[in-house]
């Protein structure tokens, strides 16, 4: 059986640790549908054999860590897509797979569990009440604060008695104050707490953003709103430093850069080194456009390989990074080249604190 402390030490030792990949889009690609609310989610409840085979498949090819299928899993999302009297059962049977999948492939190998926490908040048209949705556009800050952290306790709660080994916090792109509010939910687990940040280059190529860049500005795409005036205050214009030093005050055990174009990972990467003294992880993703397609087209090629993948990924754990993945479009293919390619150890290793 794996155990946190067993991660915790090989980190410290120096060995470089291999993270999953996509899961949203990797599901979608094995024939998912995807729910214009809550996305991959429910498919943990109608795909459940599917959403095992993606996480044996990912063990296969060399990931020492796999992410729950519960990017967007949280209350609000389910609600929206009619799923409202299986909040729990979603969220466990998310866990299950996951654990059914470790012990049906890891054999020897010691394979880790995240609970992946977002907050992807359906958006509604104050107007007609039309769902606007909530994968590419919805935000916590579209709920108060004290509603969003009843909601992110509950799923915290549920996914660390279903047995996650630690948890992941992902999609909150510039808003964090929902990042806060979701890491201290996790963290009143008592369990470990990972924390992620999207990143982008502001137009003068030298700041490094949270929100992702203008040229995927999913919303103003689609046509809806990015925010209404009921929503908590978003600063769209904040720095990684700023955001990176409000989580750092929460103390988590490892921060990192996720979601993120390979250049603007690596800008990202270094703002995390100046800011951070611990261990980080990395999983950029193919900058795909597809996302909130119900099917993805598989004729249609990631603009990045995975040589190119390794190439950065290289550079990475050059500059410090410790722990490396993928996200959102780079799926198992990536993750096979990735744990082929990448060194087994690096000589100075950011120790936890």
């Amino acid at each position: 059986m794996a155990d946190y402390k067993q991660l915790k030490s090989r980190i410290d030792d120096g060995e470089v640790i291999v993270l999953d990949g996509a899961i949203g889009t990797e599901l979608q690609a094995m024939g998912v549908p995807m729910d214009p609310a809550s996305w991959c989610g429910p498919g943990n409840y109608t795909h459940p054999a599917t959403v095992r085979q993606m996480h044996e498949r990912y063990i296969k090819a060399g990931a020492d860590i796999i992410t729950t299928n519960t990017f967007n899993t949280l209350r609000p999302a389910l609600e929206a897509s009619g799923y409202n009297d299986l909040v729990r059962e979603i969220n466990v049977r998310s866990v299950d797979a996951a654990i059914e999948a470790r012990d049906r492939a890891a054999g020897d190998r010691q394979v880790y569990i995240a609970g992946s926490i977002s907050c992807r908040i359906p958006v509604r048209d104050r107007r007609t009440g039309t769902l606007l949705g909530g994968t590419g556009y919805g935000y916590g800050a579209s709920l108060s604060a004290e509603e969003l952290r009843s909601y992110t306790d509950e799923q915290a709660d549920i996914l660390a008695e279903s047995g996650v080994d630690f948890f992941l916090m992902e999609n909150m792109w510039a808003d964090n104050e929902s990042r806060v509010i979701a890491t201290e939910a996790a963290m009143a687990t008592g369990l470990p707490v990972w924390v992620a940040f999207t990143a982008s280059l502001a137009p003068d190529e030298e700041t490094v953003r949270l929100s992702l860049g203008d040229d995927r500005n999913y919303s103003t795409r689609m046509g809806m709103p990015m925010f209404t005036s009921s929503w908590r205050t978003v600063d769209y214009d904040m720095t990684l430093s700023d955001g990176i030093d409000e989580i750092t005050a929460l103390s988590p055990d490892v921060i990192g850069v996720f979601h993120s174009r390979l250049d603007e990972t690596t800008a990202a990467l270094q703002v995390v080194l100046d800011r951070w003294s611990g261990p980080i992880v990395i999983y950029p993703d193919a900058g795909r456009e597809d996302y909130l397609e119900v099917w993805q087209d598989s004729l249609v090629d990631n603009e990045d390989s995975t040589a190119g993948l390794t190439q950065e990924a290289d550079i990475w754990v050059e500059m410090g990074a410790q722990v490396i993945g993928t996200c959102c479009g780079f799926g198992v293919d990536y993750i096979k080249a990735l744990s082929g390619a990448l060194p087994e150890r690096v000589s100075s290793p950011r120790r936890f604190a």
